[in-house]
C-alpha cells in the first residue's frame, strides 16, 4: 500500500467582527464537556498533501481569516501499519477527511473503485464496513467507548455490532409505477435538485392517486414518505423522479404527544440554568434557559400533588413589518399555561421576562415579546475546549437560508448551542415538507396546498452510553445555523427516541425560512426591547 500524509489541525477558529464579545456560559452543560474537540484528521497521498496546491485538503480548511490553516502535526504511515496509538488518536478527532471523499451533490458514496483499505485500516477489530445512505457503517465485535467521530469522508459515522442492520428506518419499498421520470434526482450530475416545485409534483402524484400522505423527505438518493393510512405497496410509486421511494406509516412514525414531552432536566448532567437577566437592560441571546409559569399535576408514584413548569430554551430575534422586535420560543414550553408568561431561567429563581404574542400554527414556533428595556442579539455563546485554551467566538445567526440546495444541502453541518447541549454539532440528513391539506379534503384541488418546510438532522453522540448530547426535548426551540455561514437552518421540534446506543441521535427541526412566511425577518445587530 502507498504511503499516506497524515495531518491534525486543531478546532477551527472562525474569526469574525463580531458587534459585541461573545461570552462563555456561566455553567458549561456537561454535554460540551464530554464532546470531541473540533478536530480534523485529513489521511492523503503523499504526493497530494501541498499547502499551496489548488484544492487540496489544506485549503479546503481554510477559514474566513487571513491566513491558510496550519497543521499541529504531520507525519507519513503506511495504512496497514497503523499503531493502536494512531487508531485512538484518529477515533478521538470529530472529523477523518480520506484521499476521497465519500459525498458528491448530496449523495452518498462508496470508496472508489470499491477500495475499502483507508478505511479499514482506521479501526482495529473491524469486521466490516458499508455505505448504507445515510451513513457509514463500521461492523465491530464490541462499540468502542463514546464519544465517536462525527464524520468519515464526509458521511455521518455509526457503529454497530450486528452484521445487516439498518440503522435508519427507510421503511417498505414500493412496488407501484415509476413516476416523474422526467426530472432525474438520481443521475450525479445532473441538471437539477430538488426544490419546492419537486416536492409539489410529488405531493399531486400522490393526490391523483388518491394516496393521502403526511410528509415527504429527501435523502440526497432516496425519498422517505409518511402516509396516514396503511397502503398497498404494489399502489405505491416505487421510483419518484428515478430514485427509489420509502414508505411509512403514521402509526410507524407518529408525532407523540407535545403534552408530555418531558419537564425535567436530564438527570446527573449539569446544565446551563444561570440567570442571565440580573439587570433591567441585561444582554440576552439564544440558548438560554426560558420556562413557563408553575402549574399542579398528580404524581401517581408518590400519590401527590406537585407544582412543575416547563422548560425550553430561547430562539432567534425576528422583526416584523412593523419594525417591532420579538424572539422565537418552542410552543410545546408553554401549552400547559394560558398566562403566556416567559420565565428565565424558571418561576423558581428567575422572574417573567416577556409574554407569548402569538402561536405560529403547526411549526411548533410560538413569538415572544420580551420586556422593555432588555436587549437581545442574535450570536450564540462561545466555546472553550479542554485540548484548548483558546476560547471560540459564538456563532453569528444571520438570514434564513432556503430549504434546498444550493442554499442548504444534504450533508451540510449544522451547529446548535443550548443550555443542555452547549455547542454541538450535526450534519443535515434529509429535507422535506409537512402537508397541511390532505389530498382527499373533498376540495378537488380548488384549494391551493399548504406546507411546512422541515429537516432531519444527526447530531454527534456525546459519550453519555445510550444518551445522545441531545437527548429528551428541552433543547427545543434551539435554532440550527449553517456552519459555514452562519445562516439560521432550522428551529429543533423533537427529537426522535431510540432503543439502542448503536442507533443515530436524530432531531425533526422546522425550516427558519417559516419565519419569513409569517412575516418575520431576523434581526441583526444589538436591539433593545421598548
Amino acid at each position: 500500500m502507498s504511503s499516506h500524509t497524515v495531518l491534525k489541525f486543531s478546532p477551527q477558529k472562525i474569526h469574525t467582527p463580531a458587534s459585541v464579545p461573545s461570552p462563555l456560559r456561566t455553567k458549561q452543560p456537561t454535554p460540551e464537556t464530554h464532546s470531541l474537540p473540533f478536530t480534523t484528521i485529513i489521511i492523503s497521498p503523499k504526493r497530494s498533501i501541498s499547502a499551496t496546491e489548488t484544492g487540496s485538503p489544506v485549503k479546503k480548511l481554510k477559514t474566513t481569516g487571513d491566513r491558510d490553516p496550519s497543521p499541529d502535526s504531520s507525519f507519513e504511515i503506511e495504512m496497514t501499519h497503523a499503531t493502536r496509538q494512531t487508531r485512538t488518536d484518529f477515533l478521538h478527532s470529530k472529523h477523518i477527511q480520506l484521499p476521497y471523499s465519500l459525498v458528491e451533490n448530496g449523495k452518498a458514496l462508496s470508496p472508489p473503485l470499491g477500495d475499502w483499505s483507508v478505511i479499514i485500516s482506521l479501526f482495529p477489530n473491524i469486521k466490516g464496513a458499508e455505505v448504507m445512505d445515510p451513513f457509514l457503517i463500521i461492523l465491530v465485535p464490541t462499540l468502542p467507548p463514546k464519544p465517536w467521530p462525527l464524520t468519515v469522508g464526509g458521511l455521518p459515522l455509526r457503529f454497530t455490532t450486528e452484521e445487516y442492520v439498518d440503522l435508519f428506518d427507510r421503511g417498505r419499498c414500493g412496488r407501484g409505477p415509476k413516476v416523474l421520470q422526467e426530472l432525474d434526482l438520481h443521475a450525479m450530475q445532473r441538471t437539477i435538485d430538488i426544490n419546492d416545485r419537486i416536492f409539489e409534483e410529488v405531493v399531486e402524484v400522490f393526490r391523483k392517486l388518491n394516496i393521502p400522505i403526511r410528509d415527504i423527505f429527501w435523502f440526497g438518493s432516496f425519498w422517505q414518505i409518511t402516509t396516514i393510512d396503511a397502503v398497498d405497496v404494489k399502489k405505491l410509486p416505487w421510483r419518484i423522479a428515478n430514485s427509489a421511494a420509502f414508505y411509512l406509516t403514521v402509526a410507524e412514525a407518529p408525532d407523540g404527544d407535545p403534552a408530555a414531552l418531558r419537564r425535567k432536566v436530564p438527570v446527573g448532567k449539569d446544565f446551563d440554568d444561570t440567570n442571565y437577566a440580573t439587570t433591567p437592560d441585561a444582554l440576552l441571546r439564544p440558548g438560554i434557559m426560558l420556562s413557563s409559569s408553575k402549574y399542579t399535576i398528580f404524581d401517581p408514584q408518590n400519590e401527590q400533588i406537585q407544582e412543575v413548569f416547563d422548560s425550553t430554551t430561547s430562539g432567534i430575534l425576528v422583526v416584523n413589518t412593523k419594525g417591532e422586535l420579538f424572539i422565537t420560543v418552542a410552543t410545546h414550553g408553554f401549552i400547559k399555561q394560558d398566562d403566556g408568561l416567559v420565565y428565565h431561567p424558571n418561576p423558581v429563581t428567575g422572574k417573567s421576562i416577556g409574554r407569548i404574542v402569538e402561536h405560529i400554527p403547526h411549526t411548533g414556533i410560538s413569538i415572544v415579546r420580551l420586556n422593555a428595556g432588555l436587549r437581545y442579539v442574535n450570536e450564540t455563546f462561545g466555546t472553550r475546549s479542554t485540548t484548548d485554551p483558546e476560547e471560540e467566538e459564538g456563532m453569528r445567526v444571520s438570514a434564513p437560508s432556503c430549504n434546498y440546495p444550493p442554499h442548504t444541502k444534504i450533508y451540510d453541518f449544522l451547529e446548535m448551542n443550548s443550555p443542555y447541549t452547549g455547542k454541538c454539532e450535526g450534519q443535515l440528513l434529509g429535507i422535506g415538507i409537512r402537508i397541511l391539506l390532505p389530498p382527499d379534503d373533498g376540495t378537488n384541488g380548488e384549494k391551493e396546498m399548504s406546507y411546512i418546510r422541515h429537516q432531519w438532522v444527526c447530531f454527534e453522540n456525546n459519550g453519555h452510553g445510550q444518551e445522545p448530547a441531545v437527548d429528551g426535548c428541552c433543547s427545543a426551540g434551539t435554532v440550527l445555523v449553517d456552519g459555514r455561514q452562519g445562516r439560521a437552518v432550522g428551529m429543533v421540534r423533537r427529537f426522535q427516541k431510540h432503543g439502542s446506543e448503536q442507533q443515530p441521535p436524530l432531531c425533526l427541526t422546522v425550516s427558519a425560512t417559516e419565519l419569513c412566511e409569517h412575516g418575520y425577518e431576523i434581526c441583526a445587530g444589538v436591539q433593545q426591547f421598548t
